[in-house]
Parts: C-alpha cells; sequence; structure tokens
C-alpha cells in the first residue's frame, strides 16, 4: 500500500542537479511584474463581537477593553479568534486548492510576525497587525517534477536594528533567498541575495532551522546537513553556506592524526525533522556554549555537535515501536529536561485500521475514507555514556535500544488520535513543545492534537472544512511578548502550570488557542474522558452553530460509549434544566425554550455526524429522545396557555395545577423570580408527565367548565409528544418499544381515561343535547391520546426487556383485558355523538376490526345495499382484507343477521364465501361452534359429508325438538347424498343419526300423549301453559301425588312444561318422564328408557349409573307385588299370569333378546343392586340451578324408592320372572 505524508517520495520529487555553484551569491533588483502596492487599505477587519444566534454572549468572553470571539472551550483549552489574515493572503487562499498547490506557514512567537506561502509567493505580516502584509517572491522550483511544486522551507531572521525581521526562503532544489528586511516586500520584493546549496542528483531539501540570530541549519534527502551563516559587512548582512565538515585543527601532528579516534558516520537517510538540543537556546548572543543538533533520519535519531560539526550518537526508533509495518519518522522535539519527543507512522494493521476508521470515520463504507497511516509519540532519554553499545532485549517502557554513542532509554510510546488517508490533502506533520514538553501540539493538515505527558488527556481542534481550509502552523506565545528591537532569546517553555497560548494559523483566520498547563495535569482518566465528552459536546452547540468557526468538533478516535453516553445524557439533562453555563438567561420563555429545543437538535445532529449513534446504547438514546420531546411538550403548552390569556381569559386552571404540582414538589433549590410557572417550564421540564394527574384534578373539581381548557392541555402535551418521537425515531436511532415511556406510565393512563370518563357522561348528557359541547369536541382527541398511550404501554410490557420486570405480565394481561373492554364501548360513544369517521378511523389504526365491523352494523344491514356503509365495508374489504371481512362475517353471526354475508356472496363478490369458510375454520381451531349456519354454505357448496357432520354436531344442542328434527333428517339425507355420488358410507355417522331420530320420535310421542290428556281442558284453561302441565300430572302421575314426592313431582312438572313448549328433552331428562309417569298403559316406557341410557355417550359414568338404578327402583315399584304373591286359592298358571302383567316382565322381555343391551352395565340390575342413591353433589350435578330445598326433596325421594324396593324383598321373584321371560323367549331353562 503506498503511503501518504511523511514520506520521502511524498513532499518532494527529485529535482535536476543545480547549475548554480555552490554558495555563489547574486543580488536580485528587478521588480516582479504585476506585484501589487503592499500596503492594504480596504482590508475587512473581523468585528470584535460575532452575532451568532441567540448564544452571542457564550461565543464572546471579556479580553481587556473588548470581547474576543469563542471559538471552543473546555477546561484544559480554549480556542478563540486572535486576528484575521491580511487581505491578500485570504484573497491567495480563498480559491487555493491544497491538493494541487502547496501552501505552509509560521507564527513566529521570537519577531511577532507571521508568513503563508506557496510555491510562488511568501506573505509575511505581524500577527497582531494584518493591515500590512510584505509580499516577496520565491525561490523558483524546477518545472521538471512528476508532482506539483512544492513551497519553499523558511525562517524569519530577527533583526536588533529595526522591528521589521529578515527572511531566508529555501526551495526544494536549494536555491537560497535572503532578504535583510521584509520591508522590501512592499515594493515588490525583488531585492535579495541569492545563493544555491550544492545538491546531488535526486538530492532536494528536507528541512531548515533557525539556531540563532546568525546560524541556520538546512537538511537534505540525502541525509546531509549544511550550516547557513548570516554575516554582517559595513552595515550589510550576507549569507553563506557549507556543507557539515569539522575545520581542519591547525598544528595536527601525524602522532596526533595516528592515534586520535575516528569520528562515528551517520546512517545516510532522508532527514525528516531538525531540532535544537538542550544547548540551543543561546540565540543571537554569539555564545560559544557546546550545542546540540538532533536530526531524525528515516527511523533514526541522530545526535550532533553543533560547533565540532561531528556526529556524536544515533538510535533507531524502530526498537521502540516493535513489530510494526512501513515505519516513518515525522518529527522530532526536546522537552527542557533533555528528554527527545519522537513523532513516527506507521501502516496499521487490519484491525488498527478498521478500528481507527469505525472511531475516527464511523466505518467503512458509504464514502468514508480508510486510514492509511497511523501516528504515534516515542520518547526517548540518554541513559548510557558516550561510546558504549548497549543490546536491547525487547521494546517497551522502560527498554534501552542499542546506538552509537549510546544508548537511549524508551521513557514510553503515545497513540496519537489521528489518522491521515488517502483523501487527505499533502502536508508534513509538525509538532510544538508546551511548557517544556508537558503537552505535545501536533499539527496535522486538518487537526491539531494535543497529548499530556503526565496524563492521559488527549484533544483535538479539526477544522470544519479541510478541503477549503488548512492548518498552516503553529507558534507558541512566551507570557509577555517583548519588544521587537530588543532581540530577545527564543522563547523558554518551563514546567509550569499556568496557561500557556499557542497560535494557530489557517486559510481562513489566525487563532488563539489557551491552554491550561495545570488542568491538563490533573486530567483523571477515569473521569475526565467523560468530562471531556461533554465539554466537546457544550462546544459542538454553544459554538458550532457559528458559521464563521473554522473548527468542526467531532469524537477522538476510540472514544469510549460510556464517557459519550454519560456526557450527552449530562447536557441534554442540563439543557432541560436551564444550566446557565449553556442556556442564556431570558425573561422571554417563548425564545428560551425555542433556544433550549435548538441545543437539543444541535446535540443529537453533531452525534450523527460523527457516526457516533452506533456507540450509544438503546436506553441513552431513548434518554435523548424522551428529553427533547418532553422539551418539545413543554413548548407547545406554553403556547397553548398564552393563546387562553390571549382570548381574554382572566384565569388559568393549568396555571392552578402548576401551583399545585410545586406545593407538592418544591424546587430543591430556590428561585429568585419568584414566577412559579415560568421557573416550571424552566427548570421543571423533566417533570411534565407527573403535572397530568393535577391537571386532571382541576377537572374533576370544576367540572365540564375546565374541560375546554385543561383537557386540551393535556391533549397538547401528548399528542405533542408522541408526534415528535415518531418523526424523530430515525435520528435518535430509537427502536420500538420505547423502554418504560413516561406517556404511558399508569399515572398518565389514568388521568386520560378519567378525562375521557368525564367527557363520556358529558357528552351524552341528554340535557346538554342540542347544546354545544367541548367535551363532545374534545372527546375524540382524548379518545386517540388514551389509545395511543394504552398500545404504547402494552408494547412495552410485551416486550423481551420488559418480560424481566417483576409483575410485568401480569400488568399486560390486566391492561389488555382492560383495553379490550373499553374500546368497543369508548368507540360506540364517539358514533353515537356524530364522531363516526373518528371513530372508524381510530378502530383501524389500532386494528381492532371487530369494533370496526360493530360500528358499520349500527344501521339497516339487511339488504347490503342498503347499508349506508357499504361502500366504506367495501373499501376496508379491499385495504385489510379477510382479516376485516371475517370480523364482518362474525358479527353476522353473532347477531343472526347471517343472511347479509349470503346476499353479498350472491350479489357477484364470491369472496365473502371464502371469508366465511376461512372464519368457521378459524372457529373451529379455537374450540368454537359455527354449525348452525356453516353447513348451509356446506349444502351449497355440495360438500354433502361435511354438511352431514354439522348439522348432526349441531342437533345435539338444538333446543326445539322440531328443529333437531329437521337438522338430522337433512344431515342424513346429505350422507346419504354422499353415498349417492360414490362416497364410502359411515355406519357409525348414520346409526347416530337413526338413534337421534329414535331418540326425536320417543319425544313427539311424549308430545302427543301429553296434549292428550289436556284435550279436556276448555276455555282460558286450555290456552294456560300451567293448567295443561296441571292436567298432564294429574292424568299421567296419579302416584307420585299420592305418595307426596314432592321433589320428583316438580322436576316431572318442569319437564312435562318443556315438552308441551316443544323443547327437546336430555336423555336423562326423558328417562325421568318416561319413568315418573303412572304408565297404567305404557309399560314399554321402561324399556325405551333404559335403551335410551344405553345408547347416551354424553352422560357422565356415575349418573349413568344412577339414572339405571332409578328405573329399575320405579320398575320393581310399579306393581303391587304383595298382592301377585298372594297364592292362596290359586293355581300356578294364574301366579304365572300375574308375573306376565307386570312391567318387571314387560321390561325384561324387551331388553334381553338384545344381548348387546342388555349386557351393558346397570342395563339389567337386581332388586339388591338398585337401591343405591344418589349423593347432594351428584343430585346438583344432575339438575344445575335448582333451589336447595328441592335438592333436600330430591334425596328424600330417591331414599324413598330404594326404601320402598327393599321393603318389597323381590330377589325370588326377580330370578323367578327372569326366567319365565327366557322360558317365553324359547331360551333353555338355567341350571
Amino acid at each position: 500500500m503506498a503511503s501518504p505524508a511523511p514520506r520521502k517520495t511524498h513532499r518532494y520529487s527529485t529535482p535536476r542537479p543545480s547549475v548554480t555553484p555552490p554558495r555563489q551569491r547574486r543580488m536580485v533588483s528587478a521588480r516582479a511584474a504585476g506585484t501589487p502596492s503592499r500596503r492594504t487599505e480596504d482590508i475587512a477587519v473581523v468585528a470584535d463581537i460575532m452575532d451568532v444566534d441567540d448564544v452571542q454572549m457564550y461565543n464572546e468572553r471579556v479580553l481587556g477593553t473588548g470581547r474576543e470571539t469563542l471559538y471552543a472551550r473546555t477546561d484544559e483549552i480554549s480556542v478563540a479568534f486572535h486576528a484575521a489574515l491580511p487581505f491578500e493572503v485570504r484573497r491567495e487562499l480563498k480559491g487555493a486548492d491544497f491538493y494541487s498547490q502547496s501552501w505552509t506557514g509560521a507564527v513566529d512567537a521570537l519577531t511577532g510576525y507571521a508568513l503563508a506561502s506557496s510555491s510562488n509567493t511568501c506573505f509575511v505580516w505581524h500577527h497582531t497587525k494584518p493591515t500590512t502584509c510584505y509580499i516577496l517572491p520565491c525561490p523558483p522550483s524546477s518545472q521538471d517534477y512528476a508532482q506539483p511544486s512544492s513551497a519553499p522551507l523558511h525562517a524569519l531572521v530577527p533583526s536588533r536594528s529595526r522591528s521589521e525581521p529578515g527572511l531566508v526562503l529555501l526551495s526544494p532544489r536549494g536555491d537560497i533567498r535572503f532578504w535583510d528586511s521584509i520591508t522590501s516586500g512592499l515594493a515588490g520584493g525583488g531585492s535579495f541575495e541569492s545563493i544555491n546549496l550544492e545538491l546531488g542528483e535526486g538530492e532536494y531539501t528536507s528541512g531548515l532551522l533557525r539556531v540563532d540570530g546568525q546560524i541556520y541549519i538546512a537538511s537534505t534527502s540525502h541525509g546531509r546537513l549544511f550550516r547557513l551563516t548570516l554575516t554582517s559587512q559595513s552595515g550589510r548582512h550576507t549569507l553563506s553556506a557549507r556543507l557539515f565538515a569539522p575545520p581542519p585543527a591547525p598544528g595536527l601532528s601525524l602522532a596526533r592524526f595516528l592515534w586520535s579516534t575516528p569520528a562515528p558516520q551517520p546512517t545516510a537517510g532522508n532527514i525528516s525533522a531538525l531540532a535544537l538540543g538542550s544547548g540551543g537556546d543561546e540565540v543571537g548572543r554569539g555564545v560559544a556554549a557546546e550545542k546540540e543538533l538532533w536530526t531524525l533520519s528515516e527511523t533514526r535519531v541522530q545526535r550532533w555537535s553543533l560547533n565540532k560539526e561531528v556526529l556524536l550518537g544515533e538510535v533507531d526508533v524502530r526498537e521502540a515501536m516493535g513489530n510494526v509495518e512501513d515505519l516513518e519518522g515525522v518529527d522530532l522535539g526536546v522537552e527542557s529536561d533533555g528528554t527527545l519527543v519522537v513523532l513516527v507512522s506507521y501502516a496499521g494493521s487490519e484491525q488498527e485500521t478498521a478500528a481507527m476508521a469505525l472511531d475516527q470515520y464511523g466505518g467503512f463504507g458509504m464514502g468514508a475514507p480508510v486510514p492509511r497511516r497511523i501516528y504515534a509519540l516515542v520518547r526517548l532519554s540518554a541513559s548510557t555514556k558516550r561510546g558504549e553499545v548497549v543490546k536491547h532485549e525487547g521494546a517497551g517502557d522502560g527498554s534501552v535500544i542499542e546506538g552509537i554513542g549510546g544508548g537511549m532509554k524508551i521513557e514510553g510510546v503515545t497513540g496519537v488520535p489521528y489518522a491521515t488517508t488517502a483523501a487527505s490533502a499533502p502536508s508534513h506533520p509538525r509538532l510544538t513543545l508546551l511548557g517544556g514538553g508537558a503537552v505535545v501540539a501536533i499539527r496535522f493538515v486538518d487537526v491539531v492534537v494535543f497529548c499530556a505527558r503526565d496524563s492521559p488527556y488527549q484533544d483535538r481542534l479539526t477544522l470544519k472544512a479541510p478541503h477549503t481550509d488548512q492548518m498552516l502552523g503553529l507558534g507558541v506565545l512566551s507570557p509577555s511578548q517583548p519588544p521587537m528591537h530588543s532581540f530577545p532569546t527564543e522563547p523558554e517553555h518551563g514546567e509550569g502550570a499556568g496557561p500557556e497560548d499557542v497560535l494557530i494559523l489557517t486559510a481562513g483566520v489566525l487563532m488563539r488557542a489557551r491552554v491550561d498547563l495545570g488542568m491538563v495535569k490533573t486530567f483523571d482518566e477515569a473521569t475526565g474522558r467523560a468530562i471531556l465528552i461533554r465539554a466537546l459536546l457544550t462546544q459542538a452547540i454553544l459554538y458550532g452553530s457559528n458559521p464563521d468557526n473554522p473548527l468542526h468538533f467531532s469524537f477522538p478516535p476510540e472514544v469510549d460509549p460510556e464517557a459519550l453516553m454519560a456526557g450527552a445524557e449530562g447536557l441534554s439533562r442540563a439543557v432541560l434544566e436551564s444550566d446557565p453555563e449553556i442556556i442564556r438567561p431570558n425573561h422571554d420563555l417563548t425564545s428560551q425554550l425555542t433556544s433550549r429545543k435548538d441545543r437539543l437538535s444541535w446535540l443529537i445532529r453533531f452525534i450523527n455526524d460523527n457516526a457516533a449513534l452506533g456507540k450509544m446504547s438503546q436506553r441513552s438514546r431513548q434518554r435523548l429522545a424522551t428529553d427533547a420531546e418532553k422539551l418539545y411538550a413543554c413548548h407547545q403548552l406554553w403556547l397553548k396557555m398564552n393563546e387562553h390569556l390571549d382570548a381574554g381569559a382572566t384565569h388559568s386552571l393549568v396555571t392552578d395545577a402548576i401551583h399545585a404540582f410545586t406545593t407538592s414538589y418544591p424546587l430543591p433549590h430556590p428561585s429568585a423570580s419568584h414566577d412559579v410557572v415560568r421557573d416550571f417550564f424552566r427548570y421543571r421540564v423533566v417533570e411534565i408527565g407527573r403535572l397530568i394527574p393535577f391537571m386532571v384534578e382541576r377537572v374533576e373539581r370544576a367540572g365540564e367548565g375546565a374541560m375546554r381548557e385543561v383537557g386540551g392541555a393535556v391533549v397538547t402535551i401528548l399528542q405533542a409528544a408522541l408526534s415528535y418521537r415518531a418523526y424523530n425515531l430515525a435520528v435518535y436511532g430509537v427502536e420500538l418499544p420505547m423502554i418504560k415511556p413516561w406517556t404511558s406510565r399508569p399515572s398518565a393512563i389514568d388521568g386520560v381515561l378519567k378525562l375521557v370518563d368525564t367527557a363520556t357522561r358529558f357528552a351524552l348528557d341528554p340535557s346538554k343535547a342540542n347544546t354545544k359541547s367541548a367535551s363532545r369536541e374534545l372527546l375524540p382527541e382524548l379518545a386517540t391520546m388514551f389509545f395511543a398511550c394504552v398500545q404504547e404501554r402494552l408494547d412495552w410490557l410485551g416486550s423481551p426487556i420488559a418480560a424481566d420486570e417483576p409483575g410485568s405480565e401480569r400488568d399486560y394481561i390486566e391492561l389488555k383485558e382492560r383495553f379490550d373492554q373499553l374500546r368497543p364501548e369508548i368507540l360506540e360513544t364517539l358514533r353515537l355523538i356524530s364522531h363516526l369517521p373518528h371513530a372508524l378511523t381510530l378502530a383501524s389504526s389500532h386494528a381492532d376490526f371487530r369494533s370496526l365491523a360493530a360500528l358499520l352494523h349500527q344501521d339497516t344491514v339487511y339488504p347490503p345495499s342498503s347499508n349506508p356503509h357499504a361502500h366504506t365495508i367495501a373499501e376496508y374489504v379491499d385495504r385489510f382484507g379477510g382479516t376485516f371481512a371475517k370480523e364482518v362475517v362474525r358479527w353476522c353471526m353473532v347477531h343472526g343477521e347471517a343472511r347479509v354475508v349470503f346476499a353479498m356472496e350472491e350479489s357477484g363478490r364470491g369472496e365473502w364465501g371464502r371469508y366465511m369458510d376461512e372464519y368457521w375454520a378459524e372457529e373451529e381451531e379455537q374450540g368454537g361452534k359455527c354449525d348452525a349456519v356453516a353447513w348451509l354454505r356446506d349444502l351449497g357448496q355440495g360438500r354433502w359429508s361435511v354438511a352431514g357432520t354439522r348439522l348432526i354436531r349441531e342437533a345435539k344442542g338444538a333446543g326445539d325438538v322440531s328443529v333437531k328434527h329437521f337438522m338430522l333428517s337433512v344431515g342424513k339425507l346429505a350422507h346419504l347424498a354422499q353415498m349417492q355420488e360414490g362416497g364410502e358410507p359411515d355406519d357409525a355417522v348414520l346409526d347416530a343419526i337413526h338413534d337421534s331420530l329414535d331418540f326425536i320420535s320417543v319425544q313427539e310421542k311424549l308430545l302427543e300423549e301429553f296434549r292428550e290428556a289436556a284435550s279436556s281442558l276448555r276455555g282460558k284453561q286450555k290456552q294456560s301453559l300451567d293448567a295443561q302441565v296441571d292436567a298432564v300430572v294429574r292424568a299421567k302421575a296419579t302416584r307420585l301425588k299420592a305418595e307426596r314426592r314432592n321433589g320428583l313431582l316438580g322436576i316431572l312438572k318442569i319437564y312435562v312444561r318443556h315438552v308441551l313448549q316443544g323443547k327437546a328433552l336430555s336423555v336423562e331428562d326423558a328417562v325421568d318422564v318416561l319413568t315418573l309417569q303412572d304408565n297404567a298403559e305404557g309399560v314399554e316406557n321402561y324399556a325405551t328408557a333404559l335403551h335410551l341410557l344405553a345408547r347416551a355417550e354424553d352422560i357422565p359414568d356415575t349418573r349413568r349409573l344412577s339414572s339405571f338404578r332409578r328405573v329399575w327402583c320405579r320398575i320393581y315399584n310399579k306393581d303391587d307385588w304383595d298382592s301377585i304373591r298372594e297364592t292362596a286359592n290359586i293355581t300356578d298358571a294364574q301366579l304365572t299370569s300375574r308375573f306376565r302383567a307386570t312391567a318387571l316382565y314387560a321390561t325384561l322381555n324387551i331388553i334381553l333378546p338384545s344381548p348387546e343391551i342388555s349386557q351393558l352395565s346397570g342395563v339389567d340390575l337386581d332388586p339388591n343392586e338398585c337401591l343405591s342413591v344418589p349423593l347432594m353433589p351428584e343430585i346438583k350435578s344432575r339438575f344445575p340451578g335448582i333451589q336447595e330445598d328441592m335438592v333436600g326433596d330430591l334425596a328424600r325421594d330417591y331414599r324413598a324408592e330404594s326404601s320402598g324396593v327393599e321393603g318389597l324383598r323381590l330377589g325370588d321373584v326377580y330370578h323367578r320372572v327372569r326366567e319365565l321371560v327366557m322360558l317365553d323367549l324359547g331360551y333353555a331353562r338355567e341350571g
């Protein structure tokens, strides 16, 4: 992968060998053509105070007698406008293409001048007085370069005799131009001295360093150093250049030459950086003290003696970085204690590159640039004596790396939060030391990075428009700038903990950054990162809105998610609470609320612009969204309150509610305004949800008169919050459902429901039917809010996150049941008060298709064409399909209007038949019964077997004998039709039909007998059902009346009534009717009863056996056995004849020929087997719903029946009669 800057082949291409002899001087006096006047009169000076929205006060700070425009501010760094650029500079830089044009710059603290240079022209001006600009021509660049021309290296020359400094410009090919004073730039800059360095093939200059007022060092790409010396002769300054070489020592003897130790030779390579050592601070004094020069050649740090011009030592920083790819040395500096700071870059690993892309650019794709170079700072200190060679045992802090002239100890390696990309403009990063090295400021093409030495503090200043703007240079100001004519020494940066100022020159403005070294040193990583992130967010919303602010606020790489969330949430809460550091005090509450809304909008916009939203948890995103929607809701509420008062109202119930709330929950801190209402909107926005119950209480006290104001205010709060949330879901990255949403807390839901109930009561008041009612107008909106709040809470309670909350499942079930009950009632109320369209909208939006179907069928429903909502029904069917249509089918079936659906099918819309089939299928899956109508559809579709099965099932539950008879008959015909079409006969089904038809025949026979018994009635008695029942009982149950069996008599009367009414009896009921009669002429009724019980399938076994026992008790009690067994004066034939005349004989004679019946348990019981009496629970199960005293009567009657049989002692008689039956039937005598 090709590497961007800084590489030896990136900044400059290889020039041709110079044709100018070295150190040859020539004076050039020709004025450059077309050079404009250097005195600028029409410069647009930037105003001291910049009007930026309503945060003007936060973009300004008092500085002396004026104000300073702030661009950024944290506890550690504040950045402000320092000075505008000269008009000529701004004009040149305005349209500059930094990708094809090379620009460089500097702010020189020693001379007080700033410089900006392209490959053609150099601009110099005093950084506090941009009205005067000196423009000088640069040395020409070779036109044969493969890459665009590069700007020259530069150094300002301090002057003792004048205020304006001189200037040295060095081109890449070695051409040097020297101006004794930049004042020549006012006249075209044509008067300069020119010399040339003798460079080799492919060699170019790479650095220029001012050692003091007379000495300058130039470096080349081949590792050579040149000494530039400024001398004065006859009042004129001249510049000479020579290659680094030790001068010949006078009187050097041959012996001394033979025994001297040769100086170590440097490893050749591109020198990318120069720096003075601890002895290099005597500027302009001519002091002959030992001075050290540090150079960075490729990845090797070299230490030189400036006086002797010999190499003192060399180490390779590659040892400090371990196993990294494509390591390059970029720049270096020397701290006040001699510690070396080296800036290196390397090609990151795949993991590092991906992490850097994610943290700095939001990940790959979508046009995001891919990081190419990653940067780090290496601190090295001298650890061994000169001449020693130290073995290196691995990299890391505290390790020592071998080198020439002594090793160096690795003090530490620090990552720099920046990475260049293929899209970065070409530029060579440079570092500047603050506070003697306490902070390192690194200038990249679009960013200045600050890295602390004694704390984990790191921060960045980023340009807003890197394509049209560029960081040109940095300059550290001394605490007090001395007069220029004093020619001071280079400023010393001690280890003080006070503030230090750095001037930052960009293509648009000159800024002053003040770094508080004390705050930087005490930066705590545990809490400082969160504070730093919050400070960054604060800057974004305070200063980011300033269109003239050149800085772009962005998160550093590897921003900590926890710090990000804590900072964002803290800042959001501070906005809600009107923190004076963020929100400007304003008596105009509307303006203040608007300003706070804008702050929160800027906050989330900043997070999104920096692709940091993905680092935030869903809870944190929702907290930010909740804060914003609460503020928006309060803003809307405040506007509504103002409308209420502007309309002429003299009193506000909402104001009363706020006072009541404040009384119950006082402010934690006293307010100076004493305006409770405004204080609520300023400081207590977060509690807007808790205000709702207090507002509802006003309605409960004041009645309907408060409904318009208070109800409308509650609707405004909830409607604003919900609409804001829905509109900004994507902005905040919120994934529904919301986590514990404040708009659907139980208190809010209960409050809205109270308003709905109150409005319903007033809206449905008959006395106000013809009057205009606020409740009637407001109820649709209240219902909408209630539905939305309840649904929102249901969504939350049903979410996986809420599953961990205790009681969430119970709350969900209770709320859903309550909502399912209230929803149809509220929708029906809306229909009644002429808000049907709104009710339909609510029902459809909440997918309540059952209520939707009911609302559309409250008028004429048949024929369907007469329904006024027929068109709407058709639209909903087209829109929602079978989901809605099946609810229409359900409504028609439940309300007995199946003809409506059949009519719609017959009218040409055949899909209704499919909807009916689907509805019935779903009902059957859920255990529902739909046979009563479905069989008609089956017959119509030729589904004979299905229709027959449905009819049999439905006949079992039919309450009318004739209906049951009809269903069974049609069901039988359906099965026969199925057989006729080739279907297999289902014997079990046919047998069931025949048994059911036999049972119907029994009931029809009973009806015929009972009508005959009541035929003697005349007049009104004949029309009276009670009289008919009494007549039947008198005729058919004389024995029960005689024996006073009140319980059985009462049951018999109930069943006789049912028979006379044509109602269908159950098998057990029919058995009691058949066996409780006297049966004087119908003893076969007992056998019929046994047959019915034997074939019944839906009777519990215990009750079936009890019924068998009751039948046999009544068989035995039917005859007068004492008279039958009186054998005096009778023959055996006569006795046998008596036995054959008994009910016992008749019953056995009927059941015994059918072994499949007689062998069933309970069908054939002897006298001892039928004596058990049903217990009280069984009686209650048999006759559900009867009174307790009747249960007691039945129990007594059952005991009386059993006691009667037991007293007859019929054991021998039973066997004799059974034997007689067997003989008569042709069976052999037993035994």
